[in-house]
């Protein structure tokens, strides 16, 4: 079992990824504001690039992580998928408030979005870490005190291992 300096150190890691999708989702609505301020032309070509980018980043950030093996493949595409659907919703969210109060709405809204969404699945995390340790501390416990409940005649056995009682 990782130690807490271990965890801490892993996981920190990690909110790097949620700073990079953010200012990326947040820069796919940037040339619409640069647009609406006349600072770009409005093209197809721009906005197809800018609605891709953002996941293209993602793939390429995670499959690079499985190439220099810090993931494996299965870990990367789940992780890729989890930050694309992020990604995603904070862009819906984007479009929705850059039509209700302008494109410079959008930005705040979609990086507030994702930055939300990847603090939420944080805490879920670790509830789920934590009941996972406490159950496995009761295990032990338990473990323990069957342990202690053992004749004195009878040597003891490795952990997973028990006697099998006769009738």
């Amino acid at each position: 079992m990782p130690a807490y300096e271990e965890l801490l150190k892993k996981y920190s890691k990690r909110k790097k990824d949620t700073v990079m999708d953010s200012v990326a989702a947040g820069l796919s609505y940037a040339d619409n504001v640069a647009v609406d301020f006349g600072l770009l032309e409005e093209s197809g070509l721009i906005d197809s690039l800018t609605v891709a980018a953002p996941f293209a980043v993602i793939a390429i950030t995670e499959q690079m992580k499985v190439i220099l093996g810090k993931k494996t493949g299965r870990a990367g595409f789940g992780d890729a998928v989890q930050r694309m659907l992020k990604t995603g919703a904070a862009m819906g969210v984007g479009a929705l408030a850059g039509l209700a109060g302008g494109p410079i709405a959008a930005i705040p809204a979609s990086m507030g979005t994702r930055a939300l969404l990847s603090h939420y699945k944080s805490k879920t995390m670790l509830g789920l870490r934590v009941q996972e340790r406490t159950d496995r501390l009761r295990a032990l416990n338990r473990q323990r005190e069957e342990r202690a409940a053992m004749p004195e005649g009878r040597p003891m056995l490795p952990v997973g291992m028990a006697y099998l009682e006769t009738v």
